[in-house]
């Protein structure tokens, strides 16, 4: 009786150091205007964004690590994407190129920050930006998200373990 008191007791003591201890990531997203909703199986042409920075801190894989998220995400809609594997706007991209699209995403990195969290017990933090064009060059949806990982973690990760969630989000509230 009196060691299942104690063990009953270090359980309690266990999931009230994990509540207290902030051990969940936190997303949010934003719509900048009312969302235009997307056909399924729509073609999707990503543009790679530039990487991004923290202070001086430059993340060289950065926007590779968005693209891949995104076309994860995305394959779960339609099979048809493809991505353009350097920075250009949409007025850069060929006519003849967009005709083969329903929509482009262009995304922008707006902060990108890994502070070792397991260690410094700092959170990372990612703002993506991505806006959506349809093949017309008209811009259909501006959509910035958000993520921070917990303030205490067991195990650091890479700030790009933030995206998945809230790109799904995203896409869900835009293929509804």
């Amino acid at each position: 009786m009196k060691n299942a008191r104690k063990v009953v007791a270090l359980l309690l003591l266990a999931a009230l150091t994990f509540s207290l201890s902030g051990c969940t990531a936190s997303y949010k997203q934003d719509f900048l205007q009312d969302p235009n909703y997307m056909s399924a199986q729509a073609s999707v042409l990503i543009v790679t964004p530039k990487d991004g920075t923290y202070g001086e801190i430059y993340y060289e894989t950065s926007g590779r690590d968005v693209v891949e998220a995104l076309t994860k995400e995305l394959r779960k809609y339609t099979t048809n994407v493809a991505v353009i594997p350097t920075n250009v706007s949409i007025n850069d991209i060929a006519d003849e190129e967009l005709q083969g699209f329903d929509y482009i995403f262009i995304p922008e990195i707006l902060h990108w920050e890994d502070r070792l969290t397991g260690w410094s017990f700092r959170p990372d933090r990612i703002e993506v930006r991505f806006d959506i064009y349809n093949n017309q060059r008209q811009l259909t949806n501006s959509i910035n998200i958000k993520g921070k990982s917990a303030n205490i973690v067991w195990v650091s990760k890479a700030p790009k373990s933030l995206l998945p969630k809230p790109i799904r989000l995203m896409l869900r509230d835009l293929f509804r």
